[in-house]
């Protein structure tokens, strides 16, 4: 299967060499929401980062690519990036300074050969790769470069085009978590505001304001970190405090009572406590809260196992060592939270919030972080089928 994966790849590669006409119908761009499946096939292990490259290799010349990730060790990306900057593509990729790879530091050797000549940072053919010291925007070198999100100004048929994910360009994103991506297409102003916040991040220094907030539609982007307003001014909370557990209604929810779907990686400390309160407050105010954890902490994971043997929120822990060498080597890696029901006064409301922030205090207040918030039944029912098949497939129950 790798191999027949590889000669589609090489072909594609190939017919967007010889003009710039749009990629195969087959491999033709749709708005909305992908994940990908460790348990599975290659194709399935690694159909985000698929479908990043396949982006890569159909931007045509002239045309921009962004890349921010926190770390990049496969192999296919790299290709893909040096094809499109060897073809006149503009390639800007920002990665996290902690993090160094075999392909990381290949990229840079090519992107970064003509950078820094005649007073040009970046050379003639605009394309470079930036190891942020720490967090790109808001400074401090204990902190992270840690969003991940994808952006090309034309691919495959569409212009403006902003992914989102989870998963980074790696393997472990690939076969070790569940992770999810979620692509926007013709989004003019929305892909301006990434264009803006990666050019921000590439110069690697404190910016004021390090907070921004892009509404395009149906569709919201956060940008962090927020230095400042704690708790209460803390999106997620505020999030959650515009949810009433009665009320839903239009097919929302479940007899009447709003449901809370969450699949979190990294989730502890304080701010991962203050939010646990308050899901666990809504659990027993009448909201259905469902749960599937990766990586909690330990006091937190006690917290949630607690009100689960209670017979409060619904659990689930995606946990697994599948060599039984002791370590978790499989668990959910995505970060997104689903409402359905009653949600800031709209009794019939749909809620995805997605992207590579985990609920601890550095992903609020420290890190390169993104969210994004979609509203709409359609993206809802996407997650919520991802949702119900990694707790079928990929989680064990906790509590009653």
């Amino acid at each position: 299967m790798q191999s027949r994966l590889r000669k589609l790849a090489v072909g594609t590669a190939s017919l967007l060499a010889m003009s710039t006409v749009l990629a195969p119908a087959a491999f033709a761009l749709r708005q909305g929401a992908i994940f990908n499946n460790p348990k599975g096939s290659y194709a399935s292990q690694y159909r985000l980062q698929l479908h990043v490259e396949r982006s890569i290799r159909a931007t045509p010349k002239g045309g921009t690519i962004l890349v921010a990730t926190f770390l990049l060790d496969r192999k296919q990306s790299a290709d893909a990036l040096i094809a499109a900057r060897n073809r006149g593509v503009d390639v800007r990729v920002v990665l996290d300074g902690a993090i160094d790879t075999v392909h990381s530091r290949r990229l840079q050797r090519v992107l970064n050969r003509d950078n820094g000549r005649k007073g040009q940072q970046w050379g003639p053919d605009n394309s470079f790769v930036v190891q942020c010291r720490g967090a790109c925007r808001g400074g401090g070198h204990n902190k992270n470069m840690h969003s991940k999100f994808y952006a090309f100004s034309r691919t495959r048929g569409s212009n403006d085009v902003v992914m989102v994910s989870s998963a980074n360009l790696n393997r472990g994103g690939a076969t070790l978590g569940w992770n999810d991506l979620f692509t926007m297409t013709g989004v003019n102003s929305m892909y301006k505001t990434y264009k803006r916040v990666h050019d921000e991040m590439a110069r690697d220094r404190k910016v004021v304001p390090t907070y921004i907030v892009k509404r395009q539609g149906r569709f919201e982007s956060q940008f962090f970190p927020k230095k400042t307003g704690g708790r209460a001014g803390d999106p997620t909370y505020q999030a959650l405090q515009r949810v009433r557990c009665h009320g839903a209604q239009g097919g929302a929810g479940t007899g009447g009572r709003t449901k809370i779907n969450i699949s979190m990686f990294y989730w502890g400390k304080e701010r991962g406590n203050y939010i646990a309160s308050k899901l666990l407050a809504l659990d027993r105010a009448g909201c259905i809260v469902s749960v599937i954890y990766g990586a909690p902490t330990n006091q937190l994971a006690s917290r949630l196992r607690a009100s689960a043997h209670r017979g409060g929120i619904n659990l689930y822990d995606s946990r697994y060592d599948r060599n039984g060498n002791g370590e978790v080597d499989l668990r959910v890696h995505t970060k997104y939270m689903l409402i359905g029901g009653k949600y800031a006064g709209d009794p019939s409301s749909w809620q995805v919030f997605t992207g590579s922030p985990n609920w601890v205090d550095g992903s609020l207040r420290g890190g390169d972080e993104v969210t994004l918030q979609v509203s709409g039944r359609p993206a809802h029912a996407r997650y919520m089928k991802n949702w119900n098949y990694v707790r079928t497939h990929g989680a064990r129950k906790i509590g009653r």
